[in-house]
This record gives C-alpha cells, structure tokens and sequence, in this order.
C-alpha cells in the first residue's frame, strides 16, 4: 500500500539545497562587476612632502558624496592612489570597482624632484666663494641650514646634504638634498672695491706671466 506520508526527510533535504545551489548560481551568472575608473590628482610638491587628506566629491546614479582620501607624504609623479569601491557600480548585484587617483606633481619654482632627491640653488656671494664661508639653504620642509662653502668653490658646484630630501612613502627614510652654487656677481662697486679689485688683477698678472 503506497504511503502518504511523502518521501523521507533525508531526500527532501536534499532537494532544498538542490533549489538553493541552482537560484546561487543563476545569481552568479547574472552579476558584473563594476570597472575601475582612474582620475588624475594634481598635487603640490609640498603637499607630496607632507602628505595630505583630499575631500573628493563622487557621484553615483546622479547622486554626489563626498569621500575622504589620505595621500601618503612621499608620493611621486604618477603614482597612483586606490580607493575601494568608488569606481563603476557593479550591475545584478556584482561587486563596484575600484576608483584610482593618478598623481601629478604640479612644478615647483624652487626645488626639482628626481626620485627621492630633491635638486636646489643656493646663491653665493663672490667673496664667499673665493674666500669660503657659509650660506643659506631653506628645505622643501622649512628648515634653514647652514651650508659650509669651502675657499676657491665653483660656479655650479653641488653640495649634499644628506636626509634633507622626500620621505619613502611607509618608511622612515629619507632622499638627500643637492644644492648647486650660483656665483653671484657684484652688479656695482664702490671706489674702494674697485681699487681691491684692481690691485688683485695686477696680481693675477703677475702669477700668469
């Protein structure tokens, strides 16, 4: 005599996760996932130096809001920044994708970036060149240094000054700063510089013949 009870619970069981496993999948197939989408970032290079939190509006569906980003201090030119889940919305449930700041240095009128080194000039007076002494050089940080200028230095020559140029970015280490030497001329003299002058190019003469 055939039973109305229906099948054992064991094969009902089995049936339910049959169902379940067969909609996940159709789910699975129906999800894409959003693209990626790149934007370029222009950035001060003090900024770079310091690192910097950015406040970026984003829209999504015609709806705008603001996101907040950390830019690491040491970030070079074309580094890129990500942050996760700003970019194209994912369609049937799939995942958004990610959204990446491209870095652009904006140039600067005092300092050049070459990696972690940062390149400088530093004017010297003539006398300070030719006699030695010491100069003025101000870090892309702020700080003034004190330069030692050896006797007889050369228009153009470069100094290092170890540590001074861009931090790693996640690590506490630092480029070096170079700082080349501009000779600067006097543009007038007063009699009595100009006698000292004249006296010293006697003596040049006397040494070259």
């Amino acid at each position: 005599v055939p039973s109305s009870r229906g099948p054992p619970a064991s094969a009902r069981r089995s049936s339910v996760r049959s169902r379940g496993s067969a909609d996940w999948r159709g789910r699975a197939r129906g999800a894409k996932p959003g693209r990626d989408v790149e934007q370029e970032m222009e950035l001060t290079l003090e900024k770079a130096f310091h690192g910097t939190e950015l406040h970026l509006s984003v829209k999504h569906d015609g709806h705008a809001r603001t996101v907040k980003v950390r830019i690491p201090a040491g970030v070079g030119d074309g580094s890129r920044v990500r942050i996760a889940g700003e970019g194209e919305i994912g369609s049937g449930g799939g995942k958004s994708g990610d959204l990446y700041l491209r870095i652009r240095l904006a140039p600067h009128p005092t300092f050049e970036r070459k990696g972690r080194d940062l390149y400088t000039k530093v004017h010297v007076p003539l006398t300070t060149a030719v006699l030695g002494g010491e100069a003025e050089v101000t870090t892309l940080a702020g700080k003034t240094l004190r330069l030692k200028v050896p006797a007889t230095t050369q228009n153009g020559q470069t100094f290092r000054l170890k540590g001074h140029g861009m931090p790693a970015t996640n690590r506490p280490e630092s480029g070096d700063l170079y700082a080349t030497v501009e000779v600067q001329l006097p543009k007038s003299l007063t009699p009595d510089q100009r006698r000292h002058y004249e006296a010293l190019a006697e003596i040049d003469k006397g040494t070259t013949s």
